[in-house]
């Protein structure tokens, strides 16, 4: 299995429109895709109109081809695969291959059948990533604070304490008998 790039994870604070009286389900499935960073930016691919398809087809268990995906997010093929990247490096959508009679049906499926399983695996996805982190800023800390400790400890200077020149173990021989 490829390991998920999480480096691309980017969380917006977006809530659920407060000016209108009756919010639907579009108006939410809208604020999840931003709020998760599926769509970052102004762009013509409408996210949360898949978000709802991807929904609609695990319950019947089929996944979704690219040129499927490409005609719901309105962009090119091309164009596809990268808005599919911010769904997989999230855990979201996952290729699969299913069996279908004597041939097997290719594309991509939601991971999980409700939406708030879908956040479960954002949460774990990001909580992964803050451990990971976590430990390198541990490791991070811990070397800083022994290279600081180092340029503290004053280092020993020839001037405070000559060395003496060390004896080598057969002139210690050497000299011992002659002593006695």
């Amino acid at each position: 299995m490829p390991k998920k790039k999480l480096s691309d994870m980017v969380f917006q604070r977006i809530g659920p429109p407060d000016n209108k009286l009756n919010i639907g389900v579009e108006d939410l499935s809208n604020v999840l895709v931003r709020r998760l960073g599926l769509k970052r930016k102004e762009s013509k691919a409408q996210h949360d109109k898949l978000l709802m398809e991807f929904l609609k087809f695990r319950k019947d268990n089929i996944p979704l081809s690219i040129e499927k995906i490409s005609q719901i997010l309105a962009v090119s093929q091309s164009q596809t695969y990268e808005e599919l990247r911010k769904w997989r490096t999230l855990g979201l959508v996952e290729f699969v291959k299913m069996p279908s009679g004597n041939d097997f049906i290719k594309g991509y499926m939601i991971t999980a059948p409700t939406v708030n399983r879908l956040i479960d695996r954002v949460e774990s996805s990001a909580k992964g990533f803050m451990r990971k982190t976590r430990r390198i800023a541990k490791d991070f800390d811990d070397l800083l604070m022994l290279e600081v400790a180092r340029s503290n400890r004053p280092e020993k200077t020839e001037e405070l304490e000559p060395e003496e020149p060390e004896v080598e173990p057969e002139n210690k021989e050497q000299e011992q008998p002659s002593q006695t």
